[in-house]
């Protein structure tokens, strides 16, 4: 029973339920747009969290620049909200979870 868990939740991992696309166009338009959905949303994500690249230094949440988070998890977090941080799911389209996911894997701990 455990290995067809196991193997589940590892196909879930591989297929990408809350995976992030890779970048394809304009990887800086996306980047910039992820930077500043990251400081200008609401709740902006700079409030809670720390990323010296957004000149963030929230301490509500974890800071980015430590953790380090890959993207697959940010957008999961994003979508379902974690601990006090709330749902994005009904005022960020799937592009704009995007963005912001990419933007912060891309500078976390650089």
């Amino acid at each position: 029973m455990y290995k067809r868990f196991a193997a589940a939740a590892c196909s879930l991992l591989i297929t990408g339920v809350f995976a992030v696309p890779a970048l394809a166009g304009d990887n800086e338009a996306i980047l910039e747009e992820g930077k500043a959905l990251f400081n200008n949303s609401t709740p902006a994500c700079a409030v809670c969290h720390t990323l010296k690249d957004a000149d963030a230094t929230g301490n509500i949440g974890p800071d980015l620049d430590e953790l380090q988070p890959a993207a697959d998890r940010i957008k999961k977090a994003m979508i379902e909200g974690t601990g006090p941080m709330p749902s994005f799911s009904s005022s960020l389209s799937d592009d704009e979870m995007d963005a912001i996911a990419a933007y912060i894997t891309s500078v976390a701990g650089k």
